[in-house]
């Protein structure tokens, strides 16, 4: 196999994981099991950009293969696929509020993209198209994730009723916050280069709309 479909097997395979979740909320399966799935998807969305910088396609490939020629889309539709199958989980298996995240990120979700995709201007010709994109990353993207981690940490090793002396005696807890916290700073370090690109483009979009 060459390298550079490695990035590709990375980003396809959020597909795989979005379907095994889907059978996990079919069967009820412990939230332990959603929320490692769930993980390892999100350290592929990590993985596979500075995969595609590791190991570029050659030109004149690239331009022959139709997720290429798509990546961006290709992409998106891996990271939209594994986060609402993970949100039917929380609305089905966690608490009340995982119907209202899932109804709610779906409904926000669908106008931003089909404002950006029929009603404003391409983002590299509008910086209004860029602020959208911006706001939607940072209101509902990144809160949305966080939301579904803790609902799942939190159904999965605190016993029911959940209160604040439960939650501070579970160990399970406890032991769960390490690994989340080990796989974020993986998360940091495998996004760096990423990070750094979207705080700068970010810091110029706020510039042009204060401006």
């Amino acid at each position: 196999m060459k390298a550079y479909y490695i990035a590709d097997i990375l980003t396809a395979s959020r597909f795989l994981f979005a379907g095994i979740i889907t059978a996990m909320t079919t069967v009820a399966a412990h939230p332990a099991w959603v929320l490692l799935v769930f993980a390892i998807g999100e350290l592929t969305d990590a993985a596979d950009g500075p995969a595609a910088s590791r190991w570029p396609y050659p030109d004149d490939l690239e331009q022959r293969l139709w997720w290429r020629v798509n990546k961006i889309a290709f992409d998106i539709a891996a990271d939209m696929t594994l986060g609402i199958a993970t949100l039917a989980y929380c609305a089905r298996h966690t608490y009340p509020f995982g119907r209202t995240l899932f109804i709610g990120s779906l409904a926000v979700g669908t106008v931003s993209q089909l404002c950006v995709l029929y009603l404003l201007p391409p983002a590299d010709q509008s910086k209004i198209t860029k602020w959208v994109i911006l706001l939607r990353r940072s209101l509902l993207y990144i809160p949305a994730i966080t939301a579904v981690v803790i609902l799942l940490l939190l159904k999965a090793t605190v016993p029911d009723p959940l209160t604040w002396d439960a939650v501070g005696q579970s160990l399970a807890l406890k032991v769960w916050l390490c690994i989340g916290i080990t796989i974020g700073v993986a998360l940091l370090y495998l996004k760096r280069d990423r990070i750094a690109e979207v705080t700068r483009n970010d810091k110029k979009i706020v510039k042009m709309n204060g401006a």
